[in-house]
């Protein structure tokens, strides 16, 4: 994992890691390989929700697939596949994120399941924040385990960002309005990210199937970095 310091201006937040994955990890194929033709209830790609659980494709068109730290215990034989790359991606998420929340002296105690997000050409998230009126996060964590497909960049509208990411890179900022983002339409190929949403705890989350994970401590050897900027 190599940290690229800042996106946009140092004071806004966001940071950028690059190389987080060997670069023969093989995450989409591997995923597409065992679920893509599933019709598993879980296992399996569905039509992404938003807010109350509804469907708006005008507002979000893609497929989604979660998986949570507790699946791993729990995962069929069949899906076991699916479950050794959510173990590679999240292990390198928790890297970064261990490293952003030494920058700031955050703890967060609570991981939300990662969401494997699918966008094909034409599809797109239109503008959002991470932590609104039906979901509660301070800390957005976003992997991109593929590129070659073109469109599709990272939009914050209030940032004034456009970021067109490379396979191995992971964005980390926090969740809020003033973090607003959007996915913007694919124009050619297929673009996969893996979500993950970080909170200091579990108070504000009411799913009883969500699974804590025990926050990586910091030892002497740890360094708490001051980013240069890096502009996208």
């Amino acid at each position: 994992m190599e940290y690229a310091g800042y996106v946009c201006h140092p004071a806004s937040g966001i940071a950028l890691y690059k190389k987080v994955w060997p670069e023969d990890s093989n995450f989409v194929e591997r995923l597409e390989d065992c679920i893509g033709d599933s019709e598993h209830e879980y296992y399996s790609w569905k039509k992404a929700l938003v807010g109350d659980m509804e469907e708006m494709p005008d507002y979000r068109d893609c497929s989604d697939f979660k998986m949570r730290a507790s699946d791993l215990e729990t995962c069929p034989e069949k899906f076991s596949a699916a479950a050794a790359v959510y173990d590679e991606v999240i292990t390198g998420v928790r890297e970064c994120v261990k490293h952003y929340a030494g920058c700031y002296n955050l703890q967060l105690d609570f991981e939300e399941a990662t969401n494997f997000v699918r966008y094909n050409e034409g599809q797109h998230f239109a503008v959002h924040a991470d932590h609104g009126f039906s979901y509660v996060a301070t800390v957005s964590a976003i992997g991109y385990i593929n590129d070659g497909y073109e469109g599709g960049e990272y939009h914050m509208p209030h940032q004034n960002m456009n970021f067109l990411p490379e396979f191995g890179d992971v964005l980390v900022h926090p969740s809020t309005f003033v973090y607003a983002h959007a996915s913007l339409p694919v124009t050619k190929g297929v673009k996969y990210s893996a979500v993950t949403m970080y909170d200091y705890n579990d108070r504000n989350h009411q799913d009883p199937s969500t699974a804590q994970y025990e926050a990586p401590a910091f030892t002497e050897t740890d360094q708490v970095v001051v980013a240069t900027p890096f502009h996208a």
